[in-house]
């Protein structure tokens, strides 16, 4: 119960919203400044959202040499919770 708390309070920020629907949107993994130009936020807070998202097991990050890479963890999954979020 807890983790699905989490998971709807981590989708609850606008923010986190954003980067979920860029990277379902897209059709490769995206890095950090990318994330931050569809955001129009930095790159520190664009960290601190990606973390919260991969505590909650939203996405995978992965580093090449100094590039923070990310992508969903389900794409599928995440599609039908988002579809559930939107009836309401």
């Amino acid at each position: 119960m807890n983790t699905t708390n989490n998971i709807f309070k981590a989708l609850g920020d606008s923010t986190r919203y954003k980067i979920i629907i860029s990277l379902l949107d897209s059709k490769q993994n995206m890095c950090c400044t990318d994330l931050s130009e569809i955001t129009n936020k930095d790159l520190s807070t664009i960290s601190r959202q990606l973390k919260i998202l991969e505590d909650v097991d939203l996405i995978v990050i992965t580093k090449i040499n100094k590039t923070k890479c990310v992508k969903l963890k389900n794409k599928i999954l995440i599609k039908k919770l988002l579809g559930l979020i939107k009836k309401f």
